[in-house]
């Protein structure tokens, strides 16, 4: 708070084992820009772990869990899910696949 929170989650197939908090380089509270040197140690970790990007998480601290129209004009990663976290106090968490202009919502299901 006040901007956009980022981050991202490594994992092996469906499932997100690692979460690396990034900075937002925007310092945005409607956009959000992942610092390129975040992007490049967190590949590197998911790498030497045997893991893939998997996720991209970021929040929308003054709005909705769903994908805002900047959100989906700069989806660069078509294979790769969008959490996104909603406003306090709920703070919902909802899974977007993103790509060429779709939008669709996946369900999220947690393994405690």
């Amino acid at each position: 708070m006040p901007f956009e929170a980022c981050g991202l989650l490594g994992g092996r197939g469906a499932e997100l084992l690692c979460f690396i908090p990034c900075r937002n380089a925007a310092q945005s509270a409607y956009r959000y820009a992942i610092a390129p040197e975040d992007v490049m140690r967190a590949l590197r970790e998911f790498e030497r772990d045997g893991m893939e990007l998997r996720a991209i998480f970021h929040s929308h601290p003054a709005g909705e869990p769903r994908p805002s129209a900047r959100d989906i004009r700069e989806a660069m990663y078509p294979g790769v899910l969008h959490l996104i976290a909603g406003a306090p106090p709920a703070m919902a968490l909802h899974g977007y696949w993103l790509g060429e202009g779709e939008v669709r919502e996946e369900p999220l299901v947690s393994e405690d």
